[in-house]
């Protein structure tokens, strides 16, 4: 038999659809049907996830979940709670502890400790639970007991433990060495914490079988050379938030840890400038963590009034080296705000490579500007000074402007920029507003004229006339100016219209505005390109 309307569908399915939705959902979209919805809902099968985040208010989530939590514990899987829920939550949890029998995770935000130490106590006996997610809001530094209990639950696989002022606070953890007997289970470790390096590699002991771990870095670098190396033969994927640790005690901290890392993730936010080094990057990398498959850093460039911000001063392009390359690991710029972020991330495939090769990864380096005016948030620094840091690392060949730029701020821009062969434009001011600037033709002339070495401009048009006209005056141009270089023309729009290739195409031929040319449409951009 075919299935025509959703009442066919089998109990199975339902079971499965239910996962993906929270229970005040489910329970409202269904439980007013007919009798088989009821029986559905009441089934032990019927798995129930409550999520206050998900609603606007946080007293409209203890109003609906209360019949849940009174009457269909042993249905929930999950609860997710923050702020002025989770102390009630907790109560009727403990109120009722040995019928939720079925509960796996428990997600539970500003948090006194208090309240918490006698709920972890009581998790330990339930038989599904291996999930806990923590944010705590307390004031003392030490926080022994509460890990000291956390470590004793016997199914824990995730563990996610955050304190508040996180940055500017070391916790203590004054547990010793975990013994063979006290070692977990955990295989998700994230401390969102600070704490020295003796607390951290403790930790650690109680938790050999980890695979993912992320954590703050130590604060105490001093004490790196006292610590003895760890082995943790399941760790393969590790992600490090760096504040207060140069490239140099990196080097040694890593060398701490005995791992076969596929991945490993850096948030640097430290001015040594030597995490900009591609070659002493593929030194290390090489003789350390031969293993690794992905490596991603995004590092953060302070530009404020009264510090100097620090420059790069090694050698340029290194990384569009063979090493960066074959492990198509790609280097890229952006501006945020007043400062700069460095990354280097796997290689995903970008608006500009439309129809290109691999071996053009070696000029992939892009530049993608989101404010054009940083001097509004430090009034001595102006977008120059981005380009120019920029300069001294890498080359840049595709350009993205996120923000609203005009004409002439593009120009001086491009002025710094002559290596540029790909540019994208979302928001383009022209030059007389009161009019349509579709319709400008000085402006559109202009703009081709200062992307005389542009390849590939791609636009961000507002609608279907926008495209339209954009197509139309741009076209003009190239026909008329021999000497252009420009061969690509994509746009990108909110919603194209089916006929949207076919009416480009009429245009273009019907102006005769090109010759030899090729256009086709992918998901939401139109590519028209020309020989």
């Amino acid at each position: 038999m075919s299935i025509t309307r959703i009442e066919h569908f089998s109990n199975e399915i339902f079971y499965e659809i239910f996962e993906y939705f929270d229970a005040y959902v489910i329970f409202n979209g269904f439980s007013n049907l007919n009798n088989r919805f009821q029986l559905l809902l009441n089934s032990s099968l019927t798995r129930l996830k409550l999520d206050d985040n998900r609603l606007p208010s946080k007293k409209l989530f203890f109003n609906n979940y209360k019949e849940i939590l009174d009457y269909r514990y042993h249905q929930i899987i999950s609860l997710h709670s923050f702020g002025e829920n989770t102390t009630k939550i907790i109560s009727t949890i403990q109120s009722n502890l040995s019928s939720f029998q079925s509960l796996q995770s428990l997600v539970l935000y500003c948090i006194k400790s208090d309240i918490l130490s006698s709920l972890i106590h009581q998790l330990a006996s339930l038989p599904n639970f291996y999930s806990l997610t923590l944010d705590l809001w307390i004031e003392k530094q030490n926080h022994t007991n509460i890990y000291q209990l956390i470590f004793n639950l016997p199914k824990l696989k995730y563990l996610k433990y955050r304190t508040m002022d996180t940055n500017d606070i070391d916790i203590v953890i004054s547990l010793p060495i975990a013994t063979d007997q006290q070692k977990t289970s955990i295989e998700y470790f994230i401390m969102d914490h600070g704490c020295s390096i003796k607390d951290l590699f403790t930790l650690l002991s109680y938790t050999p079988n980890v695979r993912y771990l992320k954590f703050l870095n130590p604060t105490d670098a001093n004490n790196l050379y006292t610590i003895e190396p760890i082995k943790l033969i399941n760790l393969t994927k590790l992600s490090i938030e760096i504040y207060r640790m140069t490239f140099d005690e990196f080097e040694i901290f890593i060398k701490k840890f005995d791992v076969n890392l596929r991945m490993l993730s850096l948030d640097i936010k430290h001015e040594d400038m030597s995490y900009l080094s591609a070659k002493r990057w593929e030194h290390f990398l090489q003789g350390n963590l031969p293993q690794l498959e992905k490596f991603s850093f995004k590092q953060l460039i302070y530009f404020s009034e009264n510090d100097q911000t620090p420059m790069y001063l090694g050698e340029k392009n290194e990384f569009n080296s063979t090493f960066w390359i074959e492990r198509r690991w790609i280097f890229k710029v952006e501006n945020d705000f007043e400062n700069l972020i460095y990354s280097i991330q796997p290689y995903k495939k970008k608006w500009y490579e439309y129809n290109s090769k691999s071996n053009q990864l070696s000029k992939s380096v892009e530049f993608e500007i989101n404010d054009v005016s940083p001097e509004q948030y430090v009034k001595s620094i102006s977008i120059n000074d981005h380009i120019y840091h920029a300069l001294t690392i890498t080359q840049i060949y595709h350009l993205q402007i996120s923000s609203t730029i005009s004409l002439e701020e593009l120009y001086k821009i491009l002025l710094l920029l002559p290596d540029i062969e790909t540019l994208t434009l979302f928001r383009l001011s022209f030059t007389n507003p009161t009019h349509n600037d579709v319709h400008q033709m000085a402006d559109i002339h202009f703009l081709m004229l200062i992307c005389r070495h542009v390849n590939h401009v791609h636009l961000h048009c507002k609608d279907y006339n926008h495209a339209e006209s954009f197509v139309g005056l741009i076209l003009s141009h190239v026909r008329s100016e021999k000497d252009s270089k420009l061969r690509l023309l994509s746009l990108t729009m909110p919603k194209f219209a089916n006929d949207m290739i076919e009416y480009l195409t009429k245009i273009i031929k019907e102006n005769k505005l090109l010759n030899d040319f090729i256009i086709e449409q992918v998901n939401n951009d139109v590519y028209i390109k020309w020989t």
